[in-house]
């Protein structure tokens, strides 16, 4: 049996190169992150979930049940770490969150959330994941949280890697333009933000490569135009001092936080990092 150890021991430090570009961009990437044994077990725990051939979106209040998933794009399983032990072990773990904090300017980091993305191909009815914000869907106070967004599998530009709007993350928040029913995304109501940051140029990620973005950078997806799914683990990391808001979101719902208070509770732990 693998030990917790082994796992840990399979992520790399990073450079002040790639916390400079972070800070400067609101994104980077971070190649040969992860030891592909990581990789080899994420994807492993996450085809057992949601089926290796057509995978389908874990329901998050009965997490035992498999359903299509809302929005066509994507099928997805949420807080992996709440049902997996040896994810959990990986994401609440100093070498991760080490990671984070040092991209973050050193402060300790909280635990937030993570998922499994798997985004289809456009010929079983796949789209492209619209220009947005993600801060703008969460109950937080301010900014600073971030996402690893981790490539499972093979991922070149064709199968729908992000791009970005380098150093939007300082333009404040925009609105609400994800999962929207009126087609309508953020650069659609916002376009001057397309001349006044340079779009990031497309990126081929490997297994055990990485993105890291800000929640207040803009962004989106490309379509996969390929002929198979793109499998994306993602894990997300909170300033430790932000504070709840109380708007409705499935990773804060039912756990008795407290509006205006720092999202002290179990589900949420400040990770030791050095």
């Amino acid at each position: 049996m693998e030990t917790t150890q082994q796992v840990l021991d399979g992520v790399r430090a990073i450079t002040d190169d790639e916390v400079k570009h972070f800070q400067t961009n609101g994104w980077v990437k971070l190649e040969g992150l992860l030891d592909l044994s990581i990789v080899e077990k994420l994807l492993e725990r996450a085809k057992a979930k949601m089926g290796a051939e057509e995978p389908q979106t874990r329901s998050t209040d009965r997490p035992d049940e498999l359903r299509p998933n809302d929005f066509k794009w994507y099928e997805r399983w949420d807080g992996c770490s709440h049902q997996d032990s040896w994810i959990r072990n990986f994401t609440h773990a100093t070498p991760i969150a080490t990671v984070a904090s040092r991209l973050m300017g050193g402060s300790p980091v909280r635990f937030y959330y993570d998922h499994v993305f798997v985004k289809i191909p456009v010929a079983v009815a796949g789209t492209e994941t619209p220009w947005h914000q993600d801060l703008p869907h969460h109950p937080l106070d301010r900014q600073g949280a971030l996402t690893m967004w981790m490539p499972l599998v093979d991922c070149p530009p064709e199968k729908g890697t992000m791009r970005f709007l380098n150093g939007s993350h300082r333009t404040g928040l925009l609105g609400r333009y994800l999962n929207r029913g009126d087609g309508v995304n953020l650069l659609d109501e916002h376009p001057e933000m397309a001349d006044r940051f340079e779009l990031s140029p497309p990126l081929h990620l490997k297994p055990g490569d990485a993105t890291v973005h800000d929640l207040g950078v803009i962004h989106y997806a490309p379509p996969n135009t390929t002929d198979t799914p793109r499998w994306v683990y993602t894990l997300q990391w909170l300033p430790p001092h932000a504070r709840y808001t109380g708007a409705p979101n499935h990773r804060t719902d039912g756990h008795g936080l407290e509006i205006d208070r720092p999202l002290d509770h179990p589900r949420f732990p400040i990770i030791p990092t050095p």
